[in-house]
């Protein structure tokens, strides 16, 4: 049987793809590896190689998954973008008072335009006990 390796990409349904695209670039600064709206096809690749894959193949279906986890650099890192998206769009839930001292995803919970939500943390404790 083959071993496998990791998880390279995952594939979400939109009917969204251009503000999907805008989400992600302008909102969170992630640049589009791949789009082309005549296909319907928008890949973003992180920093480690997963990619982010969206499919213009239907309406979202975001019932099936809790989050997508997108881990920062430093928890200033964490810090910095709550502030900065809290002044623009809707913080879900907000993790950051719970695992400050706590081992845990110090972070919070955001959704994008399909109604996926996507955890920013950073794994703590931020202070040490």
């Amino acid at each position: 049987m083959a071993a496998v390796v990791r998880c390279q990409h995952i594939c979400l349904l939109t009917d969204r793809l251009r503000e999907t695209r805008d989400f992600y670039a302008n909102t969170l600064g992630l640049t589009p590896a791949y789009y082309d709206e005549t296909v319907g096809v928008l890949a973003i690749t992180l920093a480690d190689g997963f990619v982010l894959r969206f499919e213009a193949k239907g309406p979202p279906e975001p019932d099936g998954i809790r989050f997508i986890g997108l881990e920062l650099s430093s928890f200033e890192a964490v810090d910095d973008l709550y502030e900065e998206l809290a002044r623009r769009i809707l913080i879900v839930e907000d993790l950051r008072a719970r695992y400050a001292t706590a081992k845990g995803p110090y972070g919070f919970i955001i959704a994008d335009p399909n109604g996926y939500r996507l955890k920013l943390f950073k794994y703590g404790p931020k202070v040490q006990p």
